[in-house]
């Protein structure tokens, strides 16, 4: 079954899965910078409205993401997730001004290439 012969809604729900993993993971990174300044760092994660935020995503994340294991093989759903290696520190870059190396951004472009060969053949 090859990315184009997928059911839509999986591809849509792979879509926000990615997406939600992404915002999500940004949503831990800053929530956990701003919980640092607290006099108990627990305590300040606990109370950082982000990281409730980002806890939250990972709840529908993962009712979506077994949607997606429903629709659609394992063999294509899991290497395009992992589209999130890359996406997040994309994010990062460009969110939150973060460095990325020029071997950094080979991988995540070596990622992205592999996600690209994985749909196009349909494993």
């Amino acid at each position: 079954m090859t990315a184009a012969k997928l059911v839509p809604a999986a591809l849509a729900l792979l879509a926000f899965c990615i997406a939600a993993e992404t915002v999500q993971q940004l949503s831990f990174k800053v929530g956990s910078g701003k919980a640092q300044a607290a006099p108990s760092f627990v305590r300040g994660v606990l109370t950082q409205p982000l990281v409730w935020i980002g806890v939250l995503l990972w709840v529908v994340e993962s009712i979506a993401w077994v949607l997606v294991l429903q629709r659609s093989p394992l063999s294509m759903a899991y290497p395009v997730m992992t589209l999130t290696y890359a996406t997040v520190p994309l994010a990062g870059l460009l969110l939150l001004r973060e460095r990325m190396t020029g071997r950094q951004m080979l991988g995540a472009g070596l990622i992205f290439s592999g996600v690209l060969l994985v749909g196009v053949s349909g494993a």
